[in-house]
């Protein structure tokens, strides 16, 4: 291997590494939206505070994941057990992020990465909040069409005016979201309005293939959730069950793997 291309891997290592930790901080500041959000409570006033005693954390409490580790997953002043999916969730937002970067961009700084940043961190938030309160917060779908927005934008940049591109991400908002709106028509209780505004702004985020795959592995999430977890509890499947963590879930595989999976799939047939 040439002294530039160990370089290069190398430049790339240290890059994701800064991006995890980056991640992880904005992993930081997702818990918060997550847990202020439903309760009502402006994330933009008063600092963090221990869920349990209600003490305000000081600057040293509020290192992502690690101060969790250091303080053993326990609160400085009360003791009381944190939960770690604070720092579960730190680590998938990093994560996501380190696939934004490898995947996404393929390890390029560009101006796409922070749409990739926009639509993660979003399709966190909804995944949490609608999974346990069953609903989709406006400001998180239409922080991923910006993210969608700030890709193409970058795509015209890169590559110049493309009008199927545009066609194809139009097409995109339109041929799922207009599908939940008449399933919601014909039946209220089928599908909620969060649903149909996240597929109409990741539509334009992925286009018109994209999404139908994200809608594809979405259904297929949900399918197995409700298979798993009314086998373990027994129960029947006519409790609702929120399918925004679900379409969250493929919207992220089509964002990151869409590409590769559909022309592989394509491939088989030629």
């Amino acid at each position: 291997m040439a002294d530039y291309e160990v370089f290069l891997l190398a430049m790339r290592i240290y890059i994701s590494v800064l991006i995890f930790i980056f991640g992880i901080c904005i992993g930081s500041f997702l818990n918060v939206l997550v847990y202020r959000i439903p309760l009502g409570i402006d994330f933009k006033k008063g600092s963090s505070f221990c869920p349990s005693c209600k003490h305000e954390l000081k600057w040293y409490d509020l290192f992502p994941l690690f101060s969790w580790l250091f303080l053993r997953g326990k609160c400085r002043y009360c003791k009381a057990k944190i939960s770690p999916i604070y720092p579960i969730g730190e680590s998938i937002t990093g994560i996501m992020f380190v696939l934004s970067y490898v995947i996404g961009t393929g390890c390029e700084l560009k101006l796409a990465l922070l749409g990739y940043f926009m639509i993660c961190s979003a399709l966190f938030v909804i995944f949490c909040i609608d999974f346990k309160h069953m609903f989709i917060p406006d400001s998180m779908w239409i922080t991923i069409l910006l993210g969608g927005i700030v890709i193409y934008i970058d795509s015209l940049i890169s590559n110049g005016w493309d009008k199927k591109e545009l066609i194809g991400r139009i097409v995109g908002s339109l041929i799922v979201s207009v599908l939940f709106y008449l399933i919601a028509y014909i039946k209220p209780d089928a599908m909620g309005g969060g649903d149909i505004k996240l597929m109409f702004a990741a539509g334009f985020a992925l286009g018109a293939i994209k999404v139908m795959f994200a809608l594809l592995v979405g259904g297929l999430s949900g399918t197995i959730y409700l298979l798993v977890t009314n086998s373990l509890k027994k129960e029947n499947m006519k409790k609702q069950v929120p399918f925004g963590p679900h379409l969250a879930v493929g919207i992220f595989t089509a964002l990151m793997f869409g590409d590769l999976i559909i022309n592989w799939y394509i491939k088989l047939f030629l």
